[in-house]
């Protein structure tokens, strides 16, 4: 049994042993003593009293060197449940250190600014008695994608790789585990391994657990939020050989030993685990795909390129707005926004229209990006805009929907109040503009004048299910639209009224398109792309194509032209489909994250992009 088998198998045991008695310990002299808070979710019902009591618990005990939050500190992202969760962390006597999770990024309408505007930063370094804690954001960026840590954030890691000493002990702090659902945790743990790291620590799974991560000991805390009648964090104690963890439960007596691990004094070098996903490998019959170029960004991407004469326009999250060659893949020009850009770009004309998350519509010249008109609204923009005519179309996390005018920028109309913000893109169509909100709400406001034409609520589900990521399809008359309540469902564009609705398929939030042919193609969590024809009273499936993606929940948008739909995934492939024969035509490996819904371009050539910044232009060998 090698040493590491032996470590974790006595870390198992030592538990084991102590749980007998909760309130028994080994004697020992600690050299660090510090509690691990995470998955508040405030703004969820009694989750405020709960951090609070949380706090005042952790004041009684002076022994604690510091606090560590593990992230989901809010439930979605908003500013005043950050501003709440902040003003209750003020109230510890120790200093903490704190990390957002997915529910105050991915999910937030800010794109996680509004956590930086409580913390100022994502991520942490400090040195406590010798010891040096480190924290990052694992994301996502975009809802329902893989978790990764940033690439600045990844530079900012190898620079403290290089400057920390070689013995000096390292605590690391993460929401997500290291492990699969984080899709560059390979690099993160490869980053760890260079260094004396005693313990990694994350939240995100809500329950106290002993991890394996590449060799490294990983602690896995426990939700702060009501469970079994107590809210609950947990203390460590660092000794010179051991690690200990305790769950204190507020209100109750004592605490309760759940994990004792001794330390490895001659620091193991970190196996690093090969990727992981539900997809089969590639068949050799559908390898009959090339890549023309292929860019690496210095930002992460999560939206889709557009494509403008011989020019691929797209943004980054570090607000960079970039034009490439789309022969080559070779830089044209760029343009620095004031914050991340989530918004896909639209195109007419020679004017490319695009938001950043610093609360600004922009326009430029596509062809040199020149600046010809800003638009600044009450909040972040995290959607993306829809051109029809001279109108652009586009909803922001000011809860305001806008109409404005193509060449100068000017309000058309405006429509305020919405239930919650719009994160996607309007689809326009038989004089309406449709489109979903985080409020559970599906607007059609009439493009005319902006007022509400119809509106539809789904009141079954909580907000989590909203009708919100995906682009509603329109065709024949009728609105299409899914949600992650995993059901299809068909409106009347004029009225709103619901006409037909199935949960057959389990799909989620990846619906696309075809008027020309009057089909409709979903991706569903499991494997499967499924099409139905519209032409008829009510859809009928016209396929089931067991694709071979695996288990998938990202919103990359089924993408048409002719009769080939393209399709992104979690784990970084492409699928090209062809819709007359329903067999997969090639798979393409990008990378290993998330792709963002595809641009394809005539004869079968597509723009591909991933939130790890890899950007393609793929061609068929035939």
């Amino acid at each position: 049994m090698d040493g590491y088998l032996k470590t974790m198998l006595l870390g198992l045991l030592l538990p084991l042993v102590c749980l007998g008695n909760p309130q028994a310990g080994p004697q020992r002299q600690d050299t660090l003593k510090f509690a691990v808070v995470t998955d508040t979710h405030i703004g969820k019902p009694g989750n405020s009293q709960g951090l609070a009591a949380i706090v005042q618990d952790i004041n009684k005990n002076p022994d604690l060197d510091f606090v560590l939050h593990a992230g989901d500190v809010s439930d979605f992202g908003y500013d005043e449940q950050l501003a709440e969760a902040k003003a209750l962390m003020e109230g510890l006597k120790k200093p903490y250190y704190i990390v957002p999770g997915n529910h105050d990024t991915g999910w937030s309408g800010s794109g996680g600014l509004a956590y930086d505007k409580q913390w100022q930063e994502q991520k942490f370094v400090a040195d406590v008695k010798g010891v040096r804690l480190i924290g990052v954001s694992t994301g996502p960026y975009g809802r329902m994608a893989n978790g990764y840590v940033p690439k600045d954030q990844m530079r900012w890691l190898d620079s403290l790789v290089a400057v920390t000493p070689p013995q000096q002990p390292v605590l690391f702090l993460a929401h997500y585990p290291l492990e699969e659902g984080l899709s560059n945790h390979q690099d993160v743990l490869a980053k760890l391994a260079k260094l004396n790291t005693l313990a990694i620590f994350c939240g995100h799974g809500h329950a106290n657990k002993v991890l394996n991560f590449g060799g490294m000991t990983g602690i896995m805390s426990r939700t702060a939020q009501l469970r079994e009648g107590t809210f609950a964090y947990n203390v460590v104690s660092l000794t010179e050989d051991s690690l200990f963890v305790r769950m204190v439960e507020v209100g109750r007596p004592g605490s309760s030993l759940w994990a004792a691990l001794p330390l490895n004094k001659t620091k193991a070098k970190a196996i690093v685990p090969p990727p992981k996903s539900d997809s089969a490998p590639i068949a050799p019959e559908y390898k009959g795909v090339r890549a023309v170029w292929t860019r690496q960004d210095q930002g992460n991407l999560v939206s889709t390129p557009a494509v403008w004469k011989n020019s691929v326009l797209i943004g980054n999250l570090l607000g960079v707005f970039t034009s490439l060659d789309l022969r080559s893949g070779k830089e044209q020009w760029q343009f620095q926004a004031g914050q991340a850009i989530y918004s896909s770009p639209a195109v007419a004309g020679d004017r490319v229209v695009f938001a950043s998350a610093d609360s600004s519509i922009y326009c430029l010249n596509a062809r040199n990006g020149k600046l010809l008109w800003k638009v600044k609204t009450g909040g972040p923009v995290v959607a993306s805009p829809t051109i029809q005519g001279n109108r652009v179309y586009i909803g922001s996390s000011d809860l305001t929907f806008r109409a404005l005018d193509l060449a100068t920028g000017k309000s058309v109309w405006t429509y305020a109040g919405l239930a919650g913000f719009p994160p996607s893109q309007p689809t326009v169509a038989g004089g309406k503009v449709v489109f979903g909100t985080w409020g559970k709400t599906l607007y059609a406001l009439n493009s005319a004048d902006g007022t509400l034409a119809w509106e539809w609520k789904n009141q079954e589900r909580s907000h989590y299910y909203s009708p919100a990521m995906a682009v509603p399809v329109v065709q024949n008359g009728k609105v299409y639209m899914v949600a992650p309540d995993e059901k299809l469902r068909e409106f009347d564009l004029a009225t709103g009224r619901q006409t037909f609705v199935t949960g057959a398929s389990r799909v989620r939030e990846s619906l696309g398109g075809s008027p020309q042919h009057d089909w409709l193609v979903a991706k569903t969590m499991q494997d499967t792309l499924v099409a139905w024809s519209t032409k008829g009273a009510v859809p009928e499936v016209v396929m089931r194509l067991a694709a071979g993606f695996g288990k998938d929940f990202s919103p990359s948008m089924p993408a048409f032209e002719g009769h080939h739909v393209y399709v992104g995934t979690s784990f970084g492939r492409v699928y090209a489909v062809d819709m007359d024969t329903r067999k997969t035509k090639w798979v393409y490996q990008l990378s290993q994250d998330m792709v963002n819904t595809v641009r394809p371009l005539p004869k079968g050539k597509v723009v591909v992009t991933s939130a790890d910044g890899t950007i393609s232009l793929l061609q068929p060998l035939d």
